[in-house]
C-alpha cells in the first residue's frame, strides 16, 4: 500500500517522478511481513540479543558492511533472520543475514536475494539436455545479473521479434527459458540468454543478453555475433560509491538496453574500440568503386516508389556510394523522365549542410513507377548497399588468400591447449602457410575438430567481405551473413563492406550436396551465398566425413575443380546461367573412420595434406586430465591417476576421457549431494558410467 499512497500523494513533490522510478517501486517491493516461512525453517531462526538498553542504528563499517546478525538489505537493521544456504561447488557457504523480510525460501531453503536469482535461473534446465552441471561460485555475480536483465526485457524483446515474423510460416521464433552458460572466448565463461527468428538455412535474427565472468558488472547485447552495447547498470555504480539505491535504476536500464535492439536489430554496429593500437596492414576496399549502372538505376527507383519525395544525399547514403557515384544515374533518370527533380529540399535534415546537388530532392514520375515494376520483374529487387562487382570481389580475396609466413610462435599460440603428437603441429603450419586442403583422420575423442577449428586463427588478421555481390545478368547474391562472420570493430569507410575476423563455416553429419548451391529468394529475387562462398578467406570444415548420407566421393567430386582451379562454378536457378565465383577457402575434413574405407587413392592424392590425431600418450593423458580438473574446480588428489590408469587395463586411451570422467563425476557428486572430490568411491562411480560394458 505504500507504493499506491505515494503515487497518489497530495503533494507532487512526494509522488513518483517517472514512470521508470514507479516501476522500479514494484521491482525491489519487499515481501509482506506476514508472510511466514516454511516450518523447517523458522526451526533455524536466530536472534542476536543487542548489549544494550536502547535499540540505536547500527552504524556501518568503513566498508559499508554491517555487523555480524544484521540483515544486510539497504537500511534494514533488523536482527531476526537466517543465513543464505547456498553452497558451491567447491563446499564454499554464502552465509549472507537476510531477515524476514528479504530472505527468499525455495523449496524450504532459504537463499539471498542473489544467489535465490541464480537457483531459480538453474531451475528451469533442471534434468534436461540443458542442465548447468557446473553450480556458479560463491562470489560470481554474472549470472544473477544476466537473468535480472534478461528478465526484464524479455517480454519486448518477444514481442518485438514475434512482429516482425508473424506472417512468416518459414520462420521459427525459439527463445532461452533461462540463462545459460557460454564461451565469450576461448577459455573464458559467461552467461547468456538469447531470442533468436530463424529457418532451415540458419539464423534471421538473433538477439542475446551477456555477462561474462570476468566482467561481472558489464551486461553485453549482441545481435549476431556481434557485441553492439556493453554497459555497467546504475544500480551496480551506485552500489560501488556508497549512494543511495533508487528503484527507477532497474527499468532505465531495461529501457536503454532495449533501445540499443531498435537501433542496431537491422544492421549491428560493433563498439569502438577501447584502444588503438598499430598491427599489420588491414585489407581496404579498392577505389573508386565499380557499379553497375542498370542495377543501380534499378535501386534508385525501387528507393523513389517508396517515398514522396528523396534526396541526392538520401539516395546516395541508402545505397553507400559517394553521391559522385550515384549522380550520373540521377541526372540520367531526370532526363529519362522516370525521376522529376523538385528542387532544394526545404526540410531539415543532415543534407542541409552538403553541396546544393546533394540537396536536390526527386519524386518518382507515373513512367518510372512502370520501369521499377519492369526491372523488377525482369532481375532483382534487392535492396540494402550496393553490390560489389565481381572484379572488386576478386581483387580482396586475392589478398586475402595470400601464403604467408607462420612462425612456430604464433601456431604454439593459436594452438594452445591442445595436446598434440610430435609433427602435427608443423604439418598444420605447412598446411595452412600454403592454404592447402587438410585431411585429418583418427580415433574419435581425439581433438580432430578442435585442431580444424583452430586453423581460422593462423591464417592472419580480418577480411573485407561484401554485403552483396553483383553476379552479372541484374541478379544479386547477399554474402555476409551475420550468422556466421564476426564483425571486427574497425569497419571500412565503404560500407558495401564488412570487415570480419577469418570465418570458419562448420558442417557435419547433417550436410547435404544442395548446401554448395546458392539459395534463390523469391520475394526479394536474391541469392544467398552457399557455404563454400561464405568460408572465403577462411576455413570450410566438413567434420565427422562418411557420416553424410552423401557419399564422400561425392562430396570431393563436387571440390575437385574449386581445389586445382580455384573457381567454383554455380548454376543460377532462376535465370538458369552458370556462374564462375572464386574459391578462396582452406578446405579441412576430418573424419574419425579409417581413410581407406571412404576414398580411394585417387581421391586421397587430391588432399595435399593428411595428418593422423593419435591416441594421447599417459603424459599427454594426465596433462588433459589436469587442465578439465582444473576448469572443473574439483580438488587434486595425487593418488587419482594412479586409479584411473589401474582401470584402463587394455582399453586405448583417448583425449576426450578425462574431461567426459570428471563431469561424469560432478554429476555423480551432485546427484548424491556431496562435494565433487577425486575419492577413490567417487572416480569408480563415474567410471562405471564412461564406457559399454563388454
Amino acid at each position: 500500500m505504500e507504493i499506491i499512497w505515494r503515487a497518489t500523494a497530495k503533494d507532487r513533490a512526494a509522488r513518483f517522478q517517472s514512470c521508470e522510478e514507479f516501476a522500479g517501486a514494484f521491482h525491489y517491493m519487499p515481501k509482506p511481513a506476514a508472510a511466514q516461512p516454511p516450518v523447517e525453517a523458522v526451526s533455524n531462526e536466530v536472534e542476536v540479543l543487542e548489549q544494550v538498553v536502547h535499540r540505536v542504528a547500527i552504524p556501518a563499517d568503513a566498508r559499508g558492511s554491517k555487523p555480524p546478525g544484521v540483515c544486510l538489505h539497504t537500511d534494514c537493521q533488523e536482527r531476526r533472520g537466517w543465513a543464505c544456504a547456498y553452497k558451491d561447488l567447491m563446499g564454499r557457504e554464502c552465509k549472507s543475514w537476510w531477515c524476514r523480510r528479504h530472505i527468499t525460501f525455495i523449496e524450504r531453503t532459504p537463499f539471498c536475494p542473489r544467489h535465490a536469482s541464480v537457483i531459480r535461473a538453474l531451475a528451469p534446465t533442471a534434468g534436461t539436455i540443458f542442465e548447468i552441471k557446473n553450480r556458479p561460485a560463491v562470489d560470481d555475480r554474472a549470472l544473477p545479473l544476466a537473468a535480472l536483465v534478461a528478465e526484464d526485457i524479455d517480454k519486448d524483446v518477444t514481442e518485438l521479434v514475434r512482429r516482425r515474423y508473424q506472417n512468416r510460416k518459414d520462420v521459427v521464433l525459439a527463445a532461452d527459458k533461462t540463462v545459460r552458460q557460454t564461451w565469450a572466448g576461448r577459455t573464458e565463461v559467461a552467461w547468456e540468454r538469447s531470442w533468436a527468428a530463424l529457418k532451415s538455412q540458419g539464423y534471421l535474427i538473433r538477439i542475446a543478453i551477456r555477462v561474462s565472468v570476468a566482467e561481472p558488472d558489464h551486461v553485453q547485447l549482441l545481435i549476431g555475433n556481434t557485441v553492439v552495447f556493453k554497459e555497467v547498470p546504475d544500480w551496480i555504480h551506485r552500489r560501488r560509491e556508497g549512494e543511495p539505491p533508487d528503484h527507477a535504476d532497474r527499468a532505465r536500464f531495461a529501457k536503454k538496453v532495449f533501445a540499443g535492439i531498435l537501433e542496431h536489430v537491422d544492421e549491428p554496429t560493433p563498439l569502438p574500440p577501447i584502444t588503438a593500437g598499430g598491427g599489420a596492414p588491414q585489407i581496404e576496399p579498392p577505389p573508386p568503386p565499380e557499379i553497375n549502372r542498370t542495377l543501380i538505376e534499378g535501386m534508385v527507383l525501387r528507393l523513389a516508389s517508396a517515398a514522396t519525395r528523396l534526396t541526392g544525399y538520401e539516395v546516395a547514403d541508402q545505397l553507400a556510394l559517394p553521391f559522385s557515384a550515384v549522380e550520373p544515374v540521377l541526372k540520367s533518370l531526370t532526363t529519362d523522365n522516370f525521376l522529376d527533380a523538385l528542387g532544394l529540399a526545404s526540410e531539415q535534415g543532415p543534407w542541409m549542410n552538403r553541396p546544393l546537388p546533394e540537396r536536390m530532392a526527386y519524386a518518382l514520375t507515373k513512367q518510372g513507377r512502370v520501369r521499377s515494376e519492369e526491372i523488377a520483374r525482369a532481375s532483382t529487387r534487392y535492396a540494402g548497399p550496393a553490390p560489389v562487382s565481381m572484379s572488386e570481389y576478386r581483387t580482396v580475396l586475392a589478398e586475402a588468400a595470400k601464403p604467408g609466413t607462420l612462425d612456430m610462435v604464433k601456431v604454439n599460440i593459436a594452438l594452445a591447449g591442445i595436446e598434440l603428437a610430435p609433427g602435427v603441429a608443423e604439418a598444420v603450419r605447412a598446411a595452412v602457410n600454403s592454404r592447402s586442403s587438410i585431411f585429418i583422420y583418427g580415433a574419435p575423442g581425439n581433438g580432430k575438430t578442435t585442431l580444424a577449428r583452430r586453423i581460422s586463427a593462423l591464417l592472419g588478421g580480418p577480411i573485407i567481405i561484401p554485403v552483396a555481390l553483383d553476379i552479372g545478368g541484374g541478379e544479386v547474391m547477399t554474402i555476409f551473413d551475420g550468422a556466421v562472420h564476426r564483425l571486427e570493430s574497425n569497419q571500412p569507410i565503404d560500407r558495401r563492406w564488412r570487415r570480419i575476423t577469418r570465418p570458419l563455416v562448420q558442417v557435419g553429419g547433417e550436410f547435404q550436396l544442395e548446401m554448395f548451391d546458392p539459395t534463390f529468394e523469391e520475394g526479394s529475387r536474391t541469392y544467398g551465398a552457399p557455404l563454400q562462398m561464405k568460408a572465403n578467406g577462411g576455413v570450410l570444415l566438413i567434420d565427422d566425413l562418411g557420416r553424410q548420407r552423401v557419399a564422400p566421393k561425392q562430396i570431393l567430386d563436387r571440390l575437385l575443380v574449386p581445389l586445382e582451379q580455384e573457381i567454383d562454378y554455380m548454376n543460377l536457378v532462376s535465370s538458369g546461367r552458370k556462374v564462375e565465383i572464386p574459391f578462396w577457402a582452406q578446405l579441412a575434413l576430418s573424419t574419425n573412420l579409417k581413410p581407406g574405407e571412404l576414398l580411394d587413392e585417387a581421391y586421397l592424392r587430391r588432399l595435399s595434406y593428411k595428418v593422423l590425431m593419435p591416441d594421447p600418450t599417459w603424459d599427454m593423458w594426465g596433462r588433459i586430465f589436469e587442465r578439465e580438473r582444473e576448469r572443473l574446480t574439483i580438488p587434486p588428489n595425487p593418488a587419482a591417476l594412479d586409479w584411473i590408469r589401474s582401470m584402463y587395463g587394455g582399453r586405448p586411451l583417448r583425449g576426450n576421457h578425462p574431461r567426459d570422467l570428471l563431469e561424469r563425476l560432478v554429476d555423480v557428486s551432485s546427484a548424491r549431494g556431496q562435494r565433487a572430490e577425486l575419492s577413490q568411491e567417487l572416480v569408480q562411480a563415474a567410471w562405471q558410467t564412461l564406457f559399454i560394458a563388454g
